[in-house]
């Protein structure tokens, strides 16, 4: 799978960084093979990496103060579910540039933005389910918003694959998680990846994400798709909320965080979707949003598509497709070359997005260890060569240094 990427001369060493990006030069840089895949044993299980659904055309988002998120719906719900709590909107607002009255659903907003909105709502409302109750939100406005065209989806699979790999959906429904997904011969595990999401706030911001995946799911496919997940917490003394809206199949504890869902599932058809008698019925397909560059909504509004990865996203598939062509540059300066820029401009540009080049590329690699050999349980050899490294006594330090346990502990 190919990425093109434009070239970032706005960002290249400039005193005025506005100024420059009006320039409109690009140039094009191809990075084959996106995502890793084990080799050797780890074949015969089919595992895999699978990265954006991308079609060539994904730019990155290389601030987090860009405006990419369709916030009007989002937004819209995160409201509504707080101020169900008692809360005054004006404080959830504060501090994060958003303005109700000014709210259209074609208007953008940044990652900073809607990460500064969770934090207030998460802060000031009462309640250990709301992080659950904002996933419902979202998922219940799905025939209203963009992301109505995904109703003529044919089956779980085509579905999934659309909802959480195609970067315009993405930024309609979960703007600060994307899902690296690994595939063996019976399962998908969806292992998420955040965006613009501080430490602390990390739980909260997991559990809206997992909490709208599966509302969005059970709503267009107009039933419930059974799903396990694991949480890297202790057992929650709220579960309740857990089962309620994740189901009974959870797993605390754990090595990672993840969602499983049965490869037999996948196939099924979706239901009939019962639309509101106020819904305009559209005529946008699958196809009609791959080969246009706007997309309509209820109303008749017209959207421009985000086909764009964030920047950390980026450095993630980058990480991983440098891994799998055992690249032996994959460094700061070769990611800084290709994204033509400086690597002081990276640096502070991860920066801003609360991460760096080490941190990112270590969870890329610490997720790929994890799944290699506890859940597919390949030999060491297997393990490191799909990780990109050449010699054992290396890779054995590696996975020690980045899961705390050594490869015939994971397995165990």
């Amino acid at each position: 799978m190919d990425l093109t990427l434009p070239r970032i001369n706005a960002l290249r060493d400039s005193a005025n960084e506005d100024a420059a990006s009006g320039a409109g030069r690009y140039h094009s840089t191809r990075i084959s093979s996106m995502g890793v895949s084990a080799k050797g044993d780890a074949d015969d299980l089919g595992v895999g990496v699978t990265g954006s659904d991308s079609a060539g055309r994904e730019q990155v988002v290389m601030s987090s103060q860009n405006k990419v998120i369709v916030g009007y719906w989002l937004v819209r719900a995160v409201l509504n579910v707080a101020l169900s709590r008692g809360g005054n909107k004006n404080k959830f607002l504060r501090g994060t540039g958003i303005f109700e009255e000014s709210l259209q659903p074609n208007s953008l907003i940044s990652i900073n933005q809607y990460s500064s909105l969770l934090v207030n709502v998460h802060s000031q409302t009462k309640g250990n389910d709301v992080s659950f109750l904002l996933g419902g939100a979202f998922a219940s406005q799905w025939l209203a918003s963009p992301l109505h065209v995904l109703k003529t989806c044919e089956n779980i699979e085509q579905l999934l694959l659309h909802l959480i790999q195609h970067p315009t959906f993405r930024w309609c429904s979960l703007p600060l998680c994307q899902f690296q997904r690994f595939e063996s011969n019976d399962k998908i595990i969806l292992v998420p990846q955040f965006t613009g999401t501080c430490s602390k706030q990390l739980p909260f911001t997991l559990e809206v994400a997992f909490a709208t995946l599966v509302a969005l799911i059970k709503n267009v496919a107009n039933k419930r798709i059974p799903l396990s997940f694991t949480f890297t917490c202790s057992r929650p003394k709220n579960i309740a909320d857990y089962e309620t809206h994740l189901g009974l199949k959870l797993s605390f504890n754990s090595l990672f965080n993840s969602i499983c869902i049965e490869k037999g599932v996948t196939s099924q058809p979706l239901g009939l979707t019962a639309q509101p008698t106020d819904f305009v019925e559209s005529h946008a397909s699958l196809k009609d949003l791959s080969s246009n560059s706007s997309m309509q909504t209820k109303g008749g509004t017209s959207i421009e598509q985000q086909y764009r990865l964030s920047l950390p996203d980026f450095v993630r598939h980058y990480v991983c497709t440098s891994s799998n062509t055992q690249s032996p540059n994959i460094g700061l300066p070769e990611l800084a070359e290709t994204l033509a820029v400086s690597v002081a401009t990276l640096k502070r540009k991860l920066k801003e997005y609360g991460t760096s080049y080490r941190t990112l590329s270590e969870e890329v690699q610490r997720n790929h260890a994890l799944l290699l050999l506890s859940v597919y349980k390949v030999s060491n050899e297997a393990a490191a060569n799909a990780m990109g490294i050449n010699d054992l006594p290396n890779f054995r330090r590696t996975v020690k240094r980045l899961t705390g346990k050594t490869p015939s502990e994971l397995r165990s």
